[in-house]
Parts: C-alpha cells; sequence; structure tokens
C-alpha cells in the first residue's frame, strides 16, 4: 500500500525567494540548484519526477554534496 499525504507541496514560505512551478514545486536542476545561486532543495517539494521516500534521499545526497562542492568553491580565495 502507498498512502499519498497531498499533491501540492507547503511552500508558500518561499515566495519572492525561489523559483516555484505552477504547483508550487521548488525549481531545481539535476544538482539540487535552485534559482538562487547557494540555495538547493531536495525530496517531494520540489520538480524532482518521482515522490517517494527512497528517490528523496537520493535527492537529498545530491543537494547536501552540491552545496559542499558551493561552498568549498564559493570560499577559495581569489587566484586559488
Amino acid at each position: 500500500m502507498f498512502v499519498q499525504i497531498g499533491l501540492l507541496p507547503n511552500t508558500e514560505w518561499l515566495d519572492d525567494t525561489v523559483e516555484l512551478t505552477d504547483r508550487r514545486e521548488i525549481v531545481v536542476d539535476d544538482r539540487g540548484a535552485t534559482s538562487v545561486p547557494g540555495i538547493f532543495a531536495a525530496g517531494d517539494a520540489t520538480t524532482e519526477p518521482y515522490k517517494q521516500i527512497v528517490t528523496a534521499m537520493g535527492s537529498g545526497s545530491t543537494a547536501a554534496l552540491s552545496a559542499f562542492d558551493h561552498l568549498i568553491r564559493a570560499s577559495a580565495p581569489v587566484g586559488s
């Protein structure tokens, strides 16, 4: 049995912050990056095509690694 809790994500608090679809999903690329540099998202509230725990865990790992990569590159001294 698969129980679906809802169809629309609770992302009202992100209005005017990151790009959202008309279904209120957070738009992410294949690395979990949103429309705002340095902000990453994962899971059922994103445009990830499958809304299940196993895919949310994978996209969470991708977003976390992408955020780490962003922080490493953003904090590197100029000229490095």
